[in-house]
């Protein structure tokens, strides 16, 4: 397994380097930038960021950037390299849980595990995580959501192989640091460990010689198992981990209530939009973008995979005799019902890199069947391949302009920092200034936030009204489609560059008398 750790380890090394120049981008601009920003230039002063950057959970990832930034100076470089542990961590974690998963049976007419561990599979899983469009792209971001992948697969690791329970405090307590999405990750974590099938294991993991029984548990008919799996003792020995960062994140959410009066968001908050509730009509289109998700950049394979190995085991009915598939089945349901449901109620939660929890308990089922279990064994090399494929090729999905894209869930977006800097520089050979030039989410405000560049200015918001000219990308999803097409029809595209379906144009205002020039 030390092999493929050094392997991966150079890999990510080299991608970081790479990137190590590359601005904030879409989301990170305010969870990283300006939350760092804040504490950087305050010294660490206030736990209560500014209203207008308040994400309203702890902002811990803003305060480890600014603590690097103190160290290593406020540079891009210092901020990709902060992520390099991480990275290293959760390449480390997936190693482990993959050489667990792809251990061999005793004997073919046994159902147990050998102690050995299948390295040369391990390295298998720790590539299909990674060709994930959206956590590669995540990986190549200064974004909160790499740690909270980290301490998610921490938690993972706890539960699946039974580690001490304090390892399991830890992943709790950094879910809790990162955002409410890390805590819901956490109460995934926690339905998982309430419903888990209890094994020989039960002992290790308690570490205590009064730990429940399996017959106990089980009881002597299925609702007596029942009450017995959630007694109040049974409940508090699973509970207990996960009291600490949860305690950790009430304080702090107490605190916050008391300081600024609201939880979570507020009425004049920039996303506010997105916790907009929705009705009926809102809710099954969340469902039907739910499932685009699920299918999108390359993901539709992998699905249909899961369907088909789905229907082989129930098929054959070896579902309940796979104890790995039974754990990484409960895993993913918990991780979804934990996760998911909630968004759907909201206007605009359903972003890619909000499921990145489930997606990964998604790719550990597939890995099991694959390399863990016998329904795949047969087909494993061709559907493997086909995957990875797949994954890989949706880095190269792009949308027609029209079509709103979760432009942080693709390395497709690495494309847009040579076009934008390609923008700016004709901008500047033009002698336009920022403020005649309007433009939309992630590159409105000052430079600074997004480059580092110490330049207050910045692009103003689109207002094509008052607008002498309108930078334009399609990697920006809040054009409508009336402005896009007012765009294409009336104004003149003065610049324009595209690369790889990304582009950016520059468009001039046909009325000068509008803006004044």
């Amino acid at each position: 397994m030390r092999r493929p750790f050094l392997i991966f380890s150079l890999f990510a090394f080299v991608a970081t380097f790479l990137v190590r120049d590359n601005p904030f981008f879409w989301d990170t601009v305010q969870l990283a930038s300006k939350h760092a920003h804040f504490f950087y230039g305050t010294n660490f002063s206030s736990l209560i960021l500014p209203e207008i950057m308040d994400s309203g959970h702890i902002p811990a990832f803003g305060m480890y950037l600014a603590a690097v930034w103190k160290f290593f100076g406020k540079t891009l470089p210092a901020g990709h390299f902060a992520m390099l542990p991480f990275l290293l961590g959760i390449g480390c974690l997936l190693l482990k849980i993959g050489g667990h998963l792809s251990k061999e049976k005793k004997g073919a007419n046994t159902g147990e595990w050998s102690n050995e561990m299948q390295p040369n599979y391990a390295k298998w899983l720790l590539l299909l995580c990674f060709t994930d469009p959206v956590l590669a792209s995540q990986s190549v971001l200064v974004s909160p959501d790499v740690v909270l992948v980290f301490f998610f697969l921490l938690g993972v690791y706890v539960v699946l192989l039974k580690k001490t329970k304090w390892l399991l405090v830890l992943a709790v307590i950094g879910l809790g640091l990162v955002s409410m999405r890390g805590m819901m990750a956490a109460a995934g974590l926690f339905l998982y460990l309430l419903f888990e099938p209890e094994s020989k294991f039960l002992s290790k993991f308690d570490k205590k010689k009064d730990a429940v029984s399996d017959a106990k548990l089980s009881g002597k008919t299925f609702w007596e198992g029942l009450k017995n799996r959630f007694s109040v003792s049974f409940f508090i020995k699973k509970l207990w981990p996960f009291l600490p960062g949860g305690l950790l994140v009430a304080a702090y959410l107490a605190y916050h209530w008391q300081a600024v009066g609201w939880i979570g968001y507020h009425g004049g908050s920039a996303w506010a939009p997105s916790f907009a509730r929705v009705g009926l009509q809102g809710f099954i289109k969340n469902i039907a973008v739910l499932g685009w998700r699920m299918l999108d950049f390359g993901r539709v394979a992998e699905v249909l995979v899961l369907v088909y190995f789905g229907f082989v085991v129930l098929r054959e009915k070896t579902f309940w005799g796979d104890e790995n598939l039974k754990r990484l089945a409960l895993l993913a349901a918990c991780v979804f019902l934990a996760t998911v449901p909630t968004q759907l109620f909201y206007k605009g939660l359903l972003s890619h890199r909000y499921l990145l929890p489930f997606f990964i308990s998604l790719h550990l089922l597939l890995f099991h069947f694959l390399f863990g279990g016998a329904a795949g064994r047969k087909f494993r090399k061709p559907v493997f391949a086909i995957v990875i494929l797949a994954l890989l090729c949706g880095n190269l999905w792009v949308y027609p302009k029209k079509i709103s894209q979760g432009w942080d869930g693709t390395l497709a977006h690495l494309h847009w920092f040579g076009l934008e800097k390609e923008a700016e520089k004709y901008l500047k050979s033009e002698g336009i200034p920022y403020n005649k030039v309007g433009t939309a989410f992630p590159n409105i405000g000052p430079r600074e936030m997004i480059e580092l560049n110490g330049a207050g200015e910045g692009f103003t918001e689109k207002d094509l009204e008052k607008n002498c000219y309108v930078l334009y990308s399609n990697i920006m999803n809040d054009f409508s489609d009336s402005e896009i097409d007012e765009l294409e029809k009336d104004w003149q595209a003065v610049f324009q560059n595209e690369k790889m379906g990304v582009c950016t144009i520059v468009y001039k205002n046909p009325n000068p008398a509008k803006c004044g020039n």
